[in-house]
């Protein structure tokens, strides 16, 4: 008989699907054709992509060791300055609108990782402020 208390895995690392660079593409060139309207409607930064060096993953997984099965991507909005690849962050409501990802290591049961309460947090427990596209990218990236 099963223990009801027992956790159950949801997460075993193998989640997603690799894609054919093609079908990237196509998923990347729908919000691509929305720059103009974006960039028009003058209250947001335009954001193409957001860059994360391997190494801050490493950093990011490193107090959890082995209960890191994968990463939750939070989408979220600050509000931010561009200028060239200058960027400001703003008090909400001051500058523009801007979309940012926040990454979170996940176990395999679902849950976000993040430091034990009361603990102090000197390596911080998600991932963001990323350099943003189109400024931080090459013109072939796409």
């Amino acid at each position: 008989m099963a223990n009801p208390l027992e956790k159950k895995p949801v997460f075993d690392g193998t989640e997603g699907e690799i894609i054919l660079a093609d079908d990237a593409k196509k998923i990347k060139d729908v919000h691509q054709k929305k720059k103009g309207e974006i960039s028009r409607g003058g209250s947001d930064n335009y954001v193409e992509a957001e860059f994360f060096g391997i190494k801050k993953f490493y950093d990011l997984i490193k107090p959890y060791g082995d209960q890191c099965v994968g990463f939750r991507v939070y989408h979220g909005n600050t509000w931010e300055n561009h200028k060239g690849k200058d960027v400001e962050v703003t008090q909400e409501g001051k500058g523009k609108r801007t979309a940012r990802v926040v990454i979170v290591p996940v176990d395999q049961f679902g849950n976000d990782l993040r430091p034990a309460i009361g603990s102090k947090d000197p390596n911080g427990s998600a991932l963001a402020k990323g350099p943003l596209c189109p400024t931080s990218c090459q013109e072939n990236s796409n």
